[in-house]
Parts: C-alpha cells; structure tokens; sequence
C-alpha cells in the first residue's frame, strides 16, 4: 500500500476520524463538508478528478434515523445521489470505492441474521431505504467497490448509544432499555482496522459485513457499558411499544460476517473502548 493517494470522505464523522487515524500513516487526504459536497455531481466529479485518488473511502452519510422520516430527500440526497456520483467519479479515475452501509437495509425479520449473501430489503424505515438505495447505486454504476455493512456503531467523536447511556446515567438513577431489538453492537476502530485489511490483503471486490462478532439486544448492550463503570444506575428492560420512536426499527438487524477477516466478539471491543474513554 506504500506510494498510495487515498482519500477519505466524512473525514470528521465518528467513522471518519478513526479511518483517518488508523489509515495516518499513508497520510491520506482528509475531507469533509468543506471540501466536497457529494450530492453535486459536477463538483464531485472535478474534485476527484484532480486529486487522482487510487482509493476512496465514503465514510459520509446522513445518520439519523428518526430525522430520516421527516426529510427524506436530505437522506437520499447523500446516501443515494451522493454514493452515486462518488461512483461515478471513481470509475472516471479508475480508483476503487469503498462505501459503508448498515443493517438497516434487512427488515430485520430473521432471528438467524442476516450474511453477505442475503438479499437486501425491504427496509422498514426511510433511512434504511435511503441506505438499500445507495447500495443499488453503487452496483448500477459498478465501479472497483468494496461495500462494508456495519451496525449499531459507537467511537470517539460522534453521537452513539454509549454516549447516550453514559450521559443518561449523569442525571438519572434508573434507565429503561429496549430488549426486544437484537443487533451486532462495533466499535468504529476495528471497522476501520477490517477496511484496511480488506485493502493489504487484496481481498476481492464485493460486500462484507464488518460488525464486531456476537449479539446483543439493546438492553445487553446497555448492561455491559455499565459494568466498566462506577455508576450505580439500574438498567430495567422495556419494549419497543413502551418506547415508541419516529421510525421504526428492525427487531433482528444481526449482521454476520462470513466473507471478510475475523473480528473480535462485541464485548472486548467495548472494553478497549471503555477503557480509552478513561485514559
């Protein structure tokens, strides 16, 4: 990978700053907002054309779910317009894309989870529509890709459920979570770390589900953050009908990882993660 130009889009999002950490080395080129909007083709297209990047890594996206509901054009202007015109621009200069997804794009009605090979669809909310559409894009346009799923992200520098939970427990004794939602909670530094093993070991173009291994309802999740804590909160289990939300989620959006490098179970990741918080 020595002498490669790459760049990384989102470059100041929860994901992109810890891709831009873990890709340091390789001095990527760093952009975000102010550099590049991604649902103007033109500008898209002239921005990457004079870089001449040989790797693209898309960590940009619209992420919030229950905003998604209300404006779903904003969503669809990036995760749909926007991954396609980076497709574009991409196959212009012959560089390889690497996009992220979610699990949201599965309805989320297999116990089972869901692997690689399953066929995507339907969503059961406008963000995981506007996601599913995104990955449509990027097939049509079919550009050197690399499609990484992940699911239920938390990491410095961005808004996450272990953020939430923690910042919940500063003003309240007692915290009601879900049980009823299964999913594969991922720490962004080894999403980060799975993308770049992708690149050096030159595994094949496609889709790979890049999720910390084991599962866990939202209320496991919760239990777990807990315990590498001081505080002593009691975290009761609730249902998603007690909890009603904007948009609604899928009960099993467990992703799992058949195709790409092992990762490490869900709850050492939190552990490195809790105890880099505290450090």
């Amino acid at each position: 990978m020595e002498g490669m130009k790459l760049l990384i889009i989102g470059a100041k999002g929860m994901l992109g700053s810890t891709l831009s950490e873990v890709f340091g080395d390789l001095r990527p080129e760093c952009w975000d907002r102010e550099e590049i909007d991604i649902t103007n083709f033109e500008q898209t297209r002239e921005a990457i054309a004079a870089l001449q990047p040989d790797v693209i890594i898309n960590a940009a996206a619209f992420t919030d779910v229950d905003a998604a509901e209300t404006n779903r054009q904003a969503a669809l202007a990036v995760n749909e317009t926007g991954v396609r015109n980076l497709a574009l621009a991409a196959k212009q200069v012959d560089a390889t894309l690497i996009h992220y997804s979610t699990d949201y794009v599965f309805p989320g009605t297999q116990a089972k989870g869901y692997a690689e090979i399953d066929a995507p669809g339907p969503a059961v909310n406008v963000y995981g529509e506007s996601k599913l559409a995104g990955e449509r894009a990027l097939n049509e346009v079919k550009p050197n890709y690399y499609l990484l799923r992940t699911a239920w992200l938390y990491g410095p520098n961005g808004k996450n459920f272990v953020e939430t939970m923690l910042a919940l427990a500063n003003k309240h004794d007692h915290l009601n979570v879900v049980e009823d939602q299964w999913g594969s909670p991922t720490f962004t530094k080894d999403v980060a770390r799975f993308t770049r093993t992708l690149l050096e070991e030159q595994y094949p173009f496609g889709i790979y589900h890049a999720v910390n291994s084991g599962t866990a309802s939202w209320f496991q999740f919760a239990q777990k953050i807990f315990e590498h804590t001081d505080y002593g909160v009691v975290v009761k289990p609730t249902t998603s009908a007690e909890f009603p939300r904007p948009a609604t989620r899928p009960t099993y959006s467990v992703l799992k990882n058949i195709q790409g490098p092992a990762m490490r179970p869900w709850q050492d990741a939190l552990g490195e993660y809790m105890r880099e918080r505290k450090a």
